[in-house]
């Protein structure tokens, strides 16, 4: 159902088309362009997977902050918004998280949501992710003080 590849040059302009529509529930919610997209992807080689469900690339899966002392790495993923709310999201996580323990030899997924974005924080919740942390006043959307909720899984 789910496939969870390696992000490529090919998949970026389907990727910012994406982060640029969803930027305000990301904690950095600047614009970028394609070009800025292309030398970002090139200069820091993210650890970012495209999800693909039936074959249609729906969305990435983005990675970051592995910490192999602490057996623990981040995640987070967004969908296009012709998939956001079917419960893809959710099956897309519940297929990924488990990859996540044996590629990379963890025990903790960790992430950041901003309180502003309910639906993904309840998703979160509903996976099993608690919070741990909250990052009072992390950024501003629409002239409000947002918090940054760090949550954290036991895989």
């Amino acid at each position: 159902m789910f496939l969870f590849e390696p992000l490529t040059r090919e998949d970026l302009p389907f990727l910012i088309e994406v982060r640029n529509e969803c930027r305000d529930f990301l904690h950095d919610n600047r614009v970028f362009t394609l070009a800025q997209c292309e030398t970002w992807f090139r200069e820091t080689k993210p650890d970012f997977h495209a999800i693909r469900y039936n074959a249609e690339l729906i969305g990435y899966v983005r990675l970051s902050n592995h910490d192999p002392e602490h057996a623990s790495i981040y995640v987070g993923a967004d969908l296009h918004r012709r998939f956001r709310g079917r419960g893809l999201a959710r099956l897309a996580y519940e297929e990924f998280l488990p990859l996540l323990k044996s590629r990379y030899h963890v025990s903790t997924a960790k992430l950041e949501v901003l309180s502003h974005n309910t639906v993904a924080h309840e998703l979160y919740r509903k996976l099993g992710f608690v919070e741990i942390d909250r990052k009072k006043g992390f950024a501003t959307r629409n002239g409000v003080p947002v918090d940054s909720i760090v949550m954290s899984m036991r895989l």
